[in-house]
């Protein structure tokens, strides 16, 4: 698993974010949702995360204020 090369192919993609690994499970962590409701997007941001030896990727929007997790219902 390379997180470098990960949070580098995002990038390109335009997800920019610190990326924490959790076994084989990527957590991408970013202050915006950077239209993650495009299925495109998500697509390529998962085919990233497997290219780079993850089995599993999740977002976790995170409030820059409080540095804490944004709860969305």
């Amino acid at each position: 698993m390379n997180v470098e090369n990960l949070e580098r192919a995002l990038a390109e993609i335009g997800l920019h974010g610190i990326v924490e690994v959790r076994g084989s499970l990527a957590v991408l962590r970013m202050d915006v949702d950077a239209g993650l409701a495009d299925d495109e997007l998500r697509f390529l941001a998962v085919d990233a995360a497997e290219r780079n030896g993850f089995t599993h990727l999740a977002l976790e929007v995170v409030d820059d204020a409080g540095r804490a997790a944004l709860h969305r219902d």
